[in-house]
């Protein structure tokens, strides 16, 4: 009977506990990502105050890069890390690490980790538009042509790096996970659009209890809502993808 009383008192005691440590986990998890983020954001501010553009996204080989060069290549100075080191791991992210690089004849192979870059929405062509990571022409191709620093119209409304999540489908409200390609709305090539499958999507939202972290272009990190951040269609927060800070709603219609 005493040790069935200990037992009990010890389950007790593992229920009350236990949530306590989770949520403890948790918030030294977000802690370390959003610091991780800052430092990423200020990386990025650090080099467009030196060369007045953000980095591209991806850019092509040469002779300091015979692989291609990524937009974390870039800043590189800036936070001595490459894309496998640990200041690109979240601590809640555990999906796969691959460092993409360029494949020729103008094709990038896409990063997949815990951050992402915006290269904002698409429009009804299916391209890019008014995102940092370089301008996309009408056939959703990232061109040479870097986001100028005046282009950006309120830095501390732009968002600029994030917790690698993005929309999938408007339609379906599905989410992908761990692309380098931020976006608010993916063009098609990169899985977006209302006819896209959920083949490759993850509808949880378990990075940061239901949060993502996110780094503005005047290097302030926010915590929102996932839900907030990818679904809500509120021009408020529609507008914070696009560097003209207009919410482009007739994207999304």
């Amino acid at each position: 009977m005493e040790l069935l009383v200990v037992i009990a008192i010890i389950a007790v005691l593992a229920a009350l506990l236990l949530p306590a440590f989770w949520r403890a986990k948790n918030t030294a998890q977000s802690a370390k990502c959003t610091s991780n983020l800052r430092q990423i954001s200020l990386a990025l501010y650090l080099y467009v105050h030196e060369n007045l553009t953000y980095p591209l996204l991806a850019t092509g080989a040469s002779a300091t890069q015979p692989q291609g060069g990524k937009w974390y290549d870039d800043i590189f100075q800036y936070t001595t890390h490459r894309w496998t080191n640990r200041l690109y791991a979240c601590p809640s992210y555990q999906g796969a690490v691959v460092d993409g690089r360029y494949a020729g004849n103008n094709v990038f192979v896409l990063a997949v980790g815990s951050y992402a870059y915006n290269i904002g929405s698409a429009d009804k062509d299916g391209s890019p538009q008014l995102g940092l990571a370089g301008k996309f022409n009408r056939a959703g191709e990232l061109t040479s042509r870097p986001t100028m620093e005046p282009e950006v119209k309120a830095p501390s409304d732009m968002i600029a790096v994030a917790d690698g999540y993005s929309t999938l489908s408007q339609k379906n409200r599905l989410l992908l996970v761990g692309l380098e390609t931020l976006s608010r709305k993916l063009p098609p090539s990169l899985g977006g659009g209302d006819d896209a499958t959920g083949g490759n999507a993850n509808p949880r939202a378990d990075r940061h209890r239901g949060k993502l972290n996110v780094g503005f272009a005047d290097n302030h990190v926010e915590h929102v809502l996932y839900k907030t951040l990818l679904l809500d269609l509120s021009p408020g927060h529609l507008k914070r993808w696009h560097t003209d800070n207009e919410p482009h709603l007739e994207w999304f219609r």
